[in-house]
């Protein structure tokens, strides 16, 4: 099973996470959404608020079951270089789950400005068709 959570305050990592999801075929879901049975591959995504990831999406991957989690893919926006995935990963290596080598993090996103690019959006299809598992 294949699954999509985020935590978007503004707008720019829901539409992220959509393009994902219409990409690899499934219904992106926002954290609030728990996740259900065994799950192969996890997409998790946020943006940078103020330097740091949202406390509700670190507090998810806190209770992430490494049981029911086999692989966590990340992604993310961000209106400058930092980056979702030093934070995320420090928290899942403390739950033994495996976060992949492959990740997408979009910057230069603006909040509420919905101003994903035409190269941005060719980086979403790269990273959905890197990440696929035949």
């Amino acid at each position: 099973m294949v699954a999509i959570r985020y935590y978007s305050r503004t707008g720019n990592t829901e539409k992220l996470a959509n393009m994902l999801g219409s990409q690899l075929k499934i219904q992106a879901k926002s954290i609030d959404t728990p996740l259900t049975g065994t799950v192969d591959r996890l997409y998790l995504g946020g943006g940078i608020y103020n330097l740091n990831v949202d406390e509700r999406l670190k507090q998810f991957a806190r209770n992430l079951d490494p049981k029911q989690v086999k692989e966590v893919f990340l992604f993310g926006t961000s209106g400058s270089l930092f980056t979702v995935g030093k934070q995320l990963t420090k928290i899942l290596d403390q739950r033994d789950i495996k976060v992949a080598k492959d990740h997408l993090y979009l910057h230069g996103l603006m909040p509420k400005m919905g101003n994903i690019n035409q190269h941005q959006q060719a980086e979403i299809k790269g990273f959905a068709k890197e990440t696929v598992v035949e």
